[in-house]
C-alpha cells in the first residue's frame, strides 16, 4: 500500500462524499473522475445500524460500477469491524475523526493505507508511531495554517492531511506550511444544494469549485 500513499500524496486530494444517494453519487464521481480527481472517502453515518449499512453499499456500489479506475476509501470509521467491512468490499483507506490506536493497527494489518485524525502534536506522534501513513490534522480551518506551520517544524517526518473547511484560496497558505494533501468535502460537494437546485446546476457548481480546487493544487 505504500504505492498507494504515494499516489494520495502526488494526486493531493481526496474528495469527501457524504449524504448523496446511489444515482447522485455516480453522476458526481463521474464528473470528478472526469477532471482528474480519482480518490473518493465516503464518510460512514454511524447514527444507526442501518445507515452504516447503507453507507457500505454505497461504497461496494461504487467500486462494482468503477473498478480499479478509482480509489476509494471510508471515512469516520470507529472501530475494527468497519475496518474490515470496508477491506471486504474493497476500499483501500481508512480515514477517522480521531486516532483509535486498534483502528490504526486493523487498519494496516488488513494491507490498507491508515489516516487517522489528530489535533496535538502528541496525537500525531502516537498515530503515526502506531502506523499511520499520513496524519489528518482536523479541523483544519479551525486551527489555521499557521498552527500547523508550527508543529511541523519537529514533525517533518510526517506527512499531513488537512481537513475540514479547506477552500481553494486556502490551499497555497496551507502547502507552504507544510500539508501533504488535502481531504475536502462540503466545499466541494455539498449534498445539501440538491434540495435547492436542479440536478443540472448542482453538478454545474461542482465541477466550477473543482476546476478552482485543481487550479489551486496545480
Amino acid at each position: 500500500m505504500s504505492d498507494l500513499k504515494d499516489r494520495i500524496l502526488e494526486e493531493k486530494l481526496i474528495v469527501i462524499l457524504r449524504g448523496l444517494s446511489e444515482e447522485k453519487l455516480i453522476a458526481t464521481v463521474d464528473i470528478l473522475k472526469n477532471m482528474g480527481m480519482h480518490f473518493f472517502e465516503l464518510a460512514i453515518d454511524n447514527e444507526s445500524e442501518l445507515s452504516m449499512e447503507k453507507s457500505l453499499r454505497n461504497i461496494e456500489g461504487l467500486r462494482k460500477h468503477y473498478g480499479d479506475s478509482i480509489h476509494l476509501g471510508a471515512g469516520t470509521v470507529i472501530n475494527k469491524l468497519q475496518v474490515k467491512r470496508v477491506a471486504e468490499i474493497g476500499g483501500e483507506y481508512i480515514i477517522s475523526p480521531n486516532s483509535n490506536e486498534e483502528v490504526i493497527r486493523a487498519t494496516k494489518e488488513m494491507g490498507l493505507v491508515s489516516i487517522p485524525g489528530a489535533a496535538t502534536p502528541s496525537e500525531i506522534i502516537r498515530a503515526y508511531q502506531e502506523g499511520a501513513d499520513i496524519v489528518k490534522v482536523f479541523p483544519a480551518n479551525y486551527l489555521g495554517e499557521a498552527y500547523i506551520r508550527a508543529i511541523k517544524a519537529p514533525l517533518d517526518d510526517i506527512p499531513i492531511a488537512a481537513v475540514g473547511g479547506i477552500r481553494p484560496e486556502d490551499i497555497s497558505a496551507f502547502q507552504s506550511a507544510g500539508v501533504s494533501c488535502f481531504g475536502v468535502g462540503k466545499q466541494l460537494v455539498d449534498a445539501g444544494l440538491f434540495s435547492s437546485y436542479c440536478d443540472e446546476e448542482v453538478f454545474q457548481i461542482i465541477e466550477d469549485r473543482a476546476k478552482r480546487y485543481l487550479q489551486a493544487i496545480r
